[in-house]
């Protein structure tokens, strides 16, 4: 089913694959840049049917940020040309999501938001300026302006951003809309802000465009959008005509915000049973429209079972699709195991709400010119390589090295993946085997020797005379400054290492100090939840998570939470003796102590483990040092490290 045509609307799509709304901060200024352009045109060339733009500001009270493209402003229409242009080429479909913040001030600190009611956004907590009727309707006129804009620029139609708690949330929910006018109260008057938007798109744009909405599934909020009323919301929506799709997204800028974007912690398409639940609703109106089904939908195979489940017409692969533009051509030419799978990190989102462009961690030709069609470049000249280090900085340099050509040796642990390997044996971690599974899969079908398992001394590498080593050893984790007479402190990987695979309960307290704020520091901490009777996690900062996306810190703190886990800010251990750890608040000083421990680790500051750099350059041997072994840093910057020294050689 995923390769059959669908007509949408007056518009035909040559497959159900849609890359939805995936906000990337590439344009700059709020115009159009070419990096922009580049990057949607290479999900075109990947081969989805239709594209749905990052959110768009449509008026000048909803400009959350520089790096959002603005509808609104005349200067941006031959840039949303060039865009168009660039996307509808290749026979795919551009439609630009029409996007207001409302009260959610997320970025901009000046200017005043506006918003439904006086309520405060449960994120930022702005209040913001309640519109009057005349405001409103100034609004839905400029919803309906941007479509024409859009239109005009070549667009083969728009969605209406009404999801995660933006403006048409605000209006829809009776959680945000406490008006009593002709805007708020019972269904009818919710709905109204919506309907009446859709009706102008409509007699400006013609039934040839597309006119799309996102709304709420569920809300996951006291009184608020839940699936009996986003039934009953969509099922008004659909009777008054206009729309020729709806998608169900969820959760808002509450504590339900890591449901809009579900990490390798969720079960694969969390939400599909709801969403087959609503479409089923909106089917049997007497307008049907078709339904866009998302959320953590893994690969090509997942979207066919998801069609063939009946929970959509369509399907959107927002983070797959950045991970591998070329996914759907890739699974239509029966080459899915060369795409680069997603593991649901959460990088992209954690990139582009620090502010920064979108990023993906084993994506590095993101937001470029070839990114869908992109393949080593061989090299004019062939030379011995010599990689140390089969984590995901080595593996990287590896398999790029050796597919352009090079005669590359891999020296490295016994099963490869390095400390990666480790973390995907964690709980909610295990997708992390996805990026080394495709590097040593590539790597082994560019014909690079892969030694594991073999010790690295300098004598070894000496002995393979490469004309480059590529030293990705990694790095180890720096003990706290304990007083002198204090036991033993475990490395955080070391205990990851030796509790694997652990089932029964463990007597007394695990005392973890959080020096560190990543990822697989949070899943060892839900392991040690689930070993010992009482955890303690300790951090120097005033919280937790500082090195994570917010979407996924919300689960770490659920978590935690749920597992009764105490967690000390602030504080720096001092004294681990005879079962007492001491700890010192970091402003004030003042010392307590946790009793009855049984285990206290840390995850700190790592130090970079390139002791073979200096003997190999004193045999005279170009030494490279690449990933943690150069810098102690995310798996990020090991990846994209990795593949530049790759392309590099």
């Amino acid at each position: 089913m995923l390769f059959t045509p669908l007509q949408l609307g007056g518009r035909r799509l040559k497959n159900r694959i849609v890359f939805p709304a995936v906000l990337s901060i590439y344009a700059q200024q709020n115009r159009v840049t070419q990096r922009l352009i580049d990057y949607y045109a290479a999900r075109a060339v990947g081969g989805a049917a239709m594209l749905i733009t990052e959110g768009l500001a449509i008026h000048p009270s909803s400009v959350p940020q520089p790096g959002v493209a603005t509808v609104f402003d005349p200067a941006n229409l031959e840039g949303f040309q060039r865009l168009a242009e660039a996307v509808e080429r290749h026979d795919c479909r551009l439609v630009g999501q029409l996007w207001h913040v409302g009260r959610q001030a997320l970025w901009n600190p000046v200017d005043a938001p506006v918003g439904v009611s006086s309520l405060p956004d449960a994120y930022s907590w702005s209040v913001p300026h309640v519109m009057n009727a005349g405001e409103i309707r100034g609004i839905a006129d400029a919803y309906v302006g941007s479509a024409k804009t859009l239109k005009r620029a070549g667009f083969s139609g728009v969605e209406l951003h009404g999801g995660h708690g933006y403006l048409i949330t605000q209006f829809l929910s009776p959680w945000s809309n406490v008006r009593d006018d002709e805007y708020g109260g019972d269904l009818e008057r919710r709905t109204r802000f919506v309907r009446d938007i859709v009706a102008g798109i409509r007699a400006e744009c013609g039934n040839d465009f597309v006119v799309g909405l996102k709304m709420s599934g569920d809300e996951r909020v006291k009184g608020g959008i839940d699936g009996d009323e986003a039934g009953r919301i969509a099922a008004r929506l659909a009777d008054a005509g206009g729309l020729d799709y709806l998608g169900f997204a969820q959760g808002n800028f509450s504590p339900s915000l890591e449901d809009h974007t579900p990490d390798m912690n969720y079960p694969a398409g969390p939400f599909m049973a709801l969403q087959k639940r609503l479409r089923e609703q909106v089917r049997a109106q007497a307008k049907p429209v078709a339904v866009l089904a998302f959320g953590r939908v893994l690969d090509a195979d997942h979207a066919e079972k998801v069609l063939a489940d009946g929970v959509g017409d369509l399907v959107a692969m927002g983070r797959a699709l950045v991970a591998d533009a070329a996914l759907p051509k890739k699974a239509e030419s029966g080459q899915r195991d060369k795409t680069r799978p997603c593991i649901f990190c959460n990088v992209c989102w954690a990139e582009i709400h620090a502010g920064k462009p979108i990023a993906c961690i084993h994506n590095p030709h993101l937001g470029t010119a070839d990114e869908a069609t992109w393949i080593p470049t061989p090299s004019a000249s062939k030379r011995r390589v010599v990689v140390v280090g089969s984590g995901v900085a080595g593996l990287e340099a590896a398999w790029v090295a050796a597919s352009r050509g090079h005669h590359v040796t891999l020296l490295g642990s016994r099963e490869g993946g390095g400390k990666a390997r480790l973390e995907s044996r964690l709980p909610g971690r295990a997708e992390v085997a996805k990026v080394f599974e495709f590097q040593l899969a590539r790597a082994r079908e560019a014909g690079a020797r892969l030694e594991l398992g073999a010790p690295a001394t300098a004598e070894a590498v000496a002995g393979l005379k490469p004309d480059i080593a590529v030293l990705a050893t990694g790095s180890r984790m720096r003990p706290p400054a304990l007083s002198p007479d204090s036991d033993r402190a475990e490395d955080a990987r070391d205990l990851a290492a030796r509790l694997a695979g652990q089932k029964s309960k463990l007597p007394g307290t695990a005392v973890l100090f959080d020096h560190d704020h990543g990822a697989g520091v949070y899943a060892l901490a839900d392991l040690l939840a689930a070993t010992y009777e009482r955890l303690v996690l300790i951090t120097p900062r005033t919280q937790l998570g500082r090195a994570i996306a917010y979407v996924n810190l919300l689960g770490v703190y659920r978590r935690l939470y749920k597992a009764r886990a105490e967690i000390i800010g602030a504080s720096l251990p001092t004294r681990f003796k005879g079962g007492r750890l001491t700890y010192a608040n970091a402003f004030s000083g003042d010392e307590q102590a946790v009793e009855a421990v049984a285990l206290f680790a840390y995850a700190t500051p790592r130090i970079a483990s390139d002791e073979l750099a200096a003997p190999l350059r004193a045999k005279g041997i170009d030494v490279r040092l690449i990933g943690d072994a150069f810098a102690p840093r995310a798996m990020l910057a090991a990846v994209h490290e990795g593949h530049r020294l790759g392309n590099a050689l």
